[in-house]
């Protein structure tokens, strides 16, 4: 069983790539009222601005105190930074890139970072993969761990999706948090890497451009992706969303315009805020760090080509009854979905907090920027009626939604035949780029998917469709 969970989500994914009418995620035909892709009245006209996000500078860092004098591109062996095996003893953690830094047998590199008030801190290791596998592992101010590239619902012994690079985001609302990072070489391999740490400007708001971003910021506009940030790991000290969500997916697939991370984290704090005692909800593929779709990377695409390129998609789990809230088929309707759809006993059956995922919803339909949410055929018309309860509750309710969320249950939220397997996670789709920058140097919109090549897990054949993660028994 646990061999099937760790193969799970990205089954679903090849899955659907597979799948007649898989190409709904860009097919405006194949949703139910898809928003429009032009600029919403009110925000700013799109510019082909490549310029890079805002960033801390390293002076400002350093005279404040938070970090060394950073040694930049210099070759540095990790001999400056010893002894630094232990999280007690780990090195602050420098700013820029420090090349030439290495792991030998029987040894580890600790650093410590310190995230300046909203802040976005990115490190990462690039090293060859092939001539030692190096992983990067995230600790708390207190030695408790993060998470490693695996992501929650993928075991650390797990080797898919391997690259040359390892990278996280960590962020501060107040400033001052303290985070470790470790360097190690799995199964004992040695390998030299370069550091690379960069500062990102952030600030939590209902949207990037009220929060004083650039249009051309808050859609992550840079060549090869270099305007994606990445989605910070969640802080349980931190006011706005605390420990709200986790992640299951690789670190690597969690790259986004600052505007979906601020979005995404912005509904989640409504939904605490309006159904206290929220449990983590686990947010699944976003982007590749060069603003190209999940998994083309190494070769084995995650989602149809194009439906996650720019960093303004996410999969995002369903709230569930139990509070799990993890990636999962949500069904409970004791069928295989070899379709990739819920059955019709699952209206009955399913296992979705209806009020909870309405109210998310209602708060992600909220912004102008949201092009579209796809989910389920069969919860489609279950989370419609559940908005309806919610728009008619009394003023003052917390769970109240507007008549204008309301409407984007009949508007925004797509399902369908062009949409299988959001029985498993809904899709959030931002408006597209209107014209050029495109990842892939397209001038256009970008087209419907290609078919591609799909991974096999060792053993599995590509139609065992029990590999995807397993529905609940039905009760």
């Amino acid at each position: 069983m646990i061999v099937r969970r760790e193969w799970s989500y990205f089954v679903v994914m090849a899955l659907a790539a597979v799948a007649q009418g898989c190409q709904g995620e860009l097919d405006e035909e194949n949703t139910l009222g898809a928003a429009a892709t032009e600029v919403p009245e009110g925000e700013p006209a799109a510019e082909l601005d490549e310029s890079e996000p805002a960033e801390a500078t390293d002076e400002m860092l350093v005279a404040e105190g938070v970090l060394p004098e950073a040694p930049g591109s210099a070759w540095a062996g990790s001999g400056d930074y010893e002894p630094n095996d232990v999280r007690q003893s780990a090195t602050n953690m420098p700013l820029g890139a420090t090349q030439n830094l290495s792991i030998t047998k029987g040894d580890e590199d600790w650093y410590r970072v310190v995230v300046p008030a909203r802040t976005i801190t990115r490190v990462g290791i690039e090293f060859n993969h092939a001539a030692g596998d190096l992983d990067l592992v995230a600790y708390d101010g207190q030695g408790n761990l993060l998470g490693s590239r695996n992501g929650a619902e993928y075991p650390y012994a797990y080797r898919g999706q391997e690259t040359n690079t390892e990278y996280y985001g960590f962020y501060s609302e107040r400033g001052g948090s303290v985070y470790y990072v470790r360097v190690l070489g799995h199964a004992g391999a040695q390998n030299t890497y370069s550091l690379n740490v960069h500062q990102v400007a952030y600030k939590d708001g209902q949207t990037c451009t009220g929060a004083g971003f650039s249009f051309a910021d808050c859609e992550g506009r840079g060549s090869g992706g270099s305007g994606l940030i990445p989605f910070p790991f969640p802080d349980p000290s931190d006011p706005v969303v605390g420990d709200g969500y986790d992640f299951a997916s690789y670190s690597n697939y969690r790259f986004a315009r600052r505007e979906l991370v601020m979005l995404v984290r912005h509904a989640l704090a409504e939904t605490r805020k309006a159904f206290p005692g929220t449990k983590p909800l686990s947010l699944i593929d976003i982007c590749q760090m060069d603003g190209v779709t999940p998994g083309y990377d190494v070769g084995d695409p995650r989602h149809p080509q194009s439906t996650h390129d720019q960093g303004g998609n996410i999969d995002i789990s369903y709230f569930q009854t139990d509070g799990a809230n993890d990636a999962e088929i949500v069904c409970n309707d004791g069928a295989t979905h070899g379709d990739g759809y819920c059955t019709s006993a699952a209206t009955q059956k399913h296992v979705v907090d209806l009020p909870r995922q309405a109210f998310f919803m209602a708060k992600l339909f909220a912004s102008p920027r949201t092009r579209v949410i796809g989910v389920d055929t069969v919860l489609a018309p279950l989370l419609r009626s559940a908005a309806q309860q919610l728009a008619s509750l009394p003023s003052g309710d917390r769970r109240k939604i507007s008549q204008s969320e309301l409407s984007s249950f009949s508007s925004h939220m797509a399902y369908g035949s062009g949409w299988p397997y959001h029985h498993h996670h809904i899709h959030l789709s931002l408006q597209w780029r209107s014209s050029g920058n495109n990842v892939r140097g397209e001038s256009q919109a970008l087209s419907a998917p290609a078919p591609f090549q799909t991974m096999v897990a060792p053993g599995e054949a590509v139609d065992s469709f029990d590999m995807a993660w397993p529905p609940r028994a039905a009760e």
